[in-house]
């Protein structure tokens, strides 16, 4: 029997022990630091989410939509609300962890930090195991710029944000990406006072600028202060709270808050794993390097999911986790291709997207066309008064097949699965735009924004 060695306790290294032993191999699952489950249940996707949403229903009842309904003024309890998210976390980690993985047979849970001896082998204190294959995926944590002053203070993170039990008057949010974006609006829904700061000249600056610009916006309608094209430049301790020094173009700027958030962005967790001893690759902080097998520069030695840098997405680190037991097994395997990941940031509206935007695909040397539909024209928003962002398409005019597409829209997230089959199976625009959809639906945007192309 085949012996898979597994550094790491969150979604990837799980679902790779999972479909390891369903062929057969046995497992020892080495894992330390966050609870089983990973950054995704424990600090992540799963109370950010639960909070995300709480906030969400405050915010619509302080501000219905609709003409003749009143705004309510709800309390919120940020003691029980913590506590109810941390209790949600506990659940979801008993029913999909420990009760379950203790019966997988051929599975040994280790507890303990696993470092790296060679190829073959991992120590755990004092305990040295061999396998076959070693498969590394351990994740990643929250990165903090070394800053002056930034020592003085205690940063909060999405690793210590969701142990509060009381809420901070005011905090200054430091990033435009994901993370930042989801707990500025989280917070300043639940009635904190948040000052966004980021770097490049708009938020989600990987993305074009038409999302991020609107989409900080809606945030200041909703008495949120954006700052961009900042450069920070030191932290200060005030005792009662943080002063943050930053400069905008000639300008010196200072804010004081509370508290800080950083989301700045991530940093590989390979401090102590042996990478180096043992010969492996890294590369900006300290992520692993993999080729198209996602085998390391050591043959043998695998890394996935969060630890590489790359998408930061927990549906990708578990399929690249089956993909790795998939080749250990002799069976070839398709690598991810980026174009064909959905990605979401749930704010409200919800941003998200899939495949190229226009100037990427231009780039490539497409001949593209786009079709927007603003959210006032798509029957399911227009009937609640909602009017806030668009769904755009973009299309390979040569062939009228979808390359890419970009929403700014509530819910929009749920769309990507939808156009992300449209995309990998090349289905004509003109079909999409003949199709049925239902009335009054999500995806019925997804129709007639496809007969706004050209013929």
């Amino acid at each position: 029997m085949k012996h898979l060695l597994v550094l790491g306790g969150g979604t990837a290294a799980v679902s790779a022990a999972h479909a390891a032993v369903e062929r057969g191999w046995r497992v020892s699952l080495v894992h330390a630091g966050l609870p089983l489950g990973g950054c995704c249940l424990n600090v992540g996707c799963v109370p950010s989410k639960y909070l995300i949403r709480a906030a969400e229903r405050v915010h619509h009842a302080r501000h219905p939509l609709f003409p003749g309904l009143e705004g309510v003024s709800m309390g919120v309890n940020a003691r029980h609300l913590f506590e109810g998210q941390r209790e949600k976390v506990a659940e979801l980690r008993q029913r999909n962890y420990l009760d379950s993985l203790p019966k997988l047979e051929g599975l040994e849970l280790i507890e303990g930090f696993g470092k790296l001896e060679d190829a073959r082998t991992v120590s755990v204190g004092s305990r040295r195991i061999s396998g076959d294959a070693v498969l590394i995926a351990t994740g990643s944590s929250p990165w903090t710029p070394d800053l002056p002053g930034m020592d003085s203070i205690e940063v909060l993170t999405n690793e210590t944000l969701f142990a509060l039990d009381a809420l901070p008057e005011s905090v200054v949010v430091l990033g435009g990406g994901y993370i930042a974006l989801e707990m500025a609006q989280m917070l300043q829904r639940l009635g904190v006072e948040v000052t966004l700061i980021q770097r490049s000249a708009h938020v989600m600056s990987n993305q074009p600028a038409e999302l991020g610009e609107a989409l900080a916006g809606f945030f200041e309608a909703e008495g949120m202060r954006v700052v961009c094209g900042t450069a920070l430049e030191r932290v200060e301790n005030t005792g009662t709270g943080v002063r943050v020094h930053l400069k905008q173009g000639d300008s010196t700027l200072t804010f004081e808050a509370e508290a800080l958030f950083s989301g700045l962005g991530r940093k590989g967790n390979t401090e102590g794993l042996g990478l180096d001893a043992a010969g492996i690759e890294t590369r900006g902080r300290g992520f692993i390097q993999v080729n198209e097998r996602l085998e390391t520069s050591v043959p043998g030695v695998y890394a996935v999911g969060d630890v590489l840098g790359g998408h930061l997405l927990v549906y990708t680190a578990s399929y690249e986790a089956e993909q790795v037991v998939a080749q250990l097994c002799g069976d070839p395997v398709a690598p991810i291709q980026p174009e064909a990941v959905p990605w979401v940031v749930f704010t409200d509206p919800q941003v998200a997207g899939i495949g190229l935007d226009a100037d990427a695909a231009r780039g490539s040397g497409l001949e593209v066309e786009e079709a927007v539909l603003p959210v006032n024209r798509w029957p399911r928003f227009s009937t609640l008064g909602e009017d806030r962002g668009f769904l755009k398409l973009i299309r390979d005019v040569k062939t009228d097949c979808l390359v890419g597409a970009r929403a700014l829209c509530p819910e929009g997230g749920d769309l990507m699965t939808e156009l992300g089959w449209i995309l990998r199976k090349r289905i004509p625009m003109r079909e999409v735009a003949g199709s049925l959809a239902p009335y009054l639906t999500l995806s019925e945007g997804v129709q007639k924004c496809a007969g706004r192309f050209g013929g």
